[in-house]
């Protein structure tokens, strides 16, 4: 006889009005959907991740972005330029 679990409880509304943490999921965007956001190539793209412009995350082969951390590097370059 299997032991039986206990039932799933329902998620819970955070405390204290914090607010809920980001879906990092539903904003890791590839180099295609950075170029089509920022309107430039895909080569320059992924040209500025290699060189540290646009913050990246390397998933193997792959390289991922953060829209979050692709918005805060374009406010950066244009208070800086």
């Amino acid at each position: 006889m299997s032991a039986r679990r206990p039932p799933r409880r329902p998620p819970t509304a955070p405390e204290d009005g914090a607010a809920e943490p980001p879906d990092l999921l539903g904003e890791i965007l590839t180099s295609e959907q950075v170029a089509q956001l920022l309107a430039m190539r895909r080569s320059t793209v992924e040209d500025y991740a290699r060189r540290g412009v646009l913050p990246s995350i390397k998933l193997g082969r792959h390289r991922r972005y953060l829209r979050s951390d692709v918005v805060s590097a374009i406010e950066e370059m244009r208070t800086t330029s």
